[in-house]
């Protein structure tokens, strides 16, 4: 993309972990998994997204404005859930992404699927959004207070709640085609580059459609280019986790089959 120095300075790619992990005997072990240096403010704009998309899929606010997660046991529900009313479709544009329509050229088929599969679709993606949120509020324990540990066991759980906060981004940048996505950065490359500090409040609020700008060019352009340098930080935080783990498979792979090899031989 070329924009790595833009979404430096908010989040940087994944590398491999061996971070200690305290276990339930109460003995220090290393712990397979993935680092990333997220400073504390951007663990704050983490669990701020979070929260917000848990919000877009029912998950209340406490008065202080934690999310209200299910109870940990509860986080995943129950293994199927049957409506046997119609579900309305979702409103919102980006609950329809988290939550799209099954078929777009038959109604019926996809108000059926929505009835059948809604409430678990939306229990899975709470409960991960939950994992993200714990991962990120939760103090480091090593020497590193910037490393964000994301152990192996999440991490497939981390990168598909990556996709869901980026699908709520992309509806609020109003991304709907190849060519949207192709010119989304084009912001960043403006040569009229006002500084966003002042604009992060701002676009956190605008993303969940609570802008608090008074509208001017200037000001929606802060909010679109902090938002886009957001969404393409993630983007860069999944990829590089992707990969990582793309790369542990194919190791565990090649282990698996030397060792089938060998005992052929």
């Amino acid at each position: 993309m070329g924009h790595d120095a833009a979404f430096g300075r908010l989040m940087r790619a994944f590398e491999r972990s061996d971070a200690p992990a305290v276990g339930a005997d109460g003995a220090t072990r290393p712990e397979v998994g993935y680092v990333a240096r997220v400073d504390r403010a951007e663990r704050a704009l983490l669990a701020v997204l979070a929260a917000d998309v848990a919000e877009l899929l029912g998950v209340p606010r406490g008065v202080d404005g934690t999310p209200q997660w299910p109870v940990r046991e509860d986080r995943a529900g129950p293994a199927l859930r049957l409506r046997t009313g119609p579900v309305e479709r979702p409103r919102d544009g980006a609950v329809r992404r988290l939550l799209p329509d099954a078929s777009r050229d038959d109604e019926e088929v996809a108000a059926e699927f929505r009835r059948l599969t809604e409430d678990d679709l939306r229990a899975g993606k709470v409960a991960r959004l939950a994992v993200l949120w714990d991962l990120v509020t939760t103090p480091s324990t090593g020497p590193d207070d910037d490393a964000l540990v994301v152990p192996a066991g999440r991490a497939q759980e981390v990168v598909a709640t990556l996709t869901d906060v980026r699908l709520v981004l992309a509806e609020r940048l109003d991304v709907r085609t190849d060519e949207d996505a192709d010119t989304l950065y084009d912001v960043l490359d403006d040569e009229h580059d006002r500084a966003v500090s002042g604009a992060e409040d701002d676009a956190t609020a605008d993303w969940a459609g609570d802008s608090t700008t008074d509208g001017t060019a200037d000001d929606e352009r802060a909010v679109r280019r902090y938002l886009v340098s957001v969404y393409g930080a993630l983007g860069l935080l999944q990829e590089s986790l992707v990969e990582l783990m793309l790369e542990d498979l194919r190791r565990g792979s090649h282990r698996r089959s030397g060792r089938g090899g060998s005992t052929s031989s």
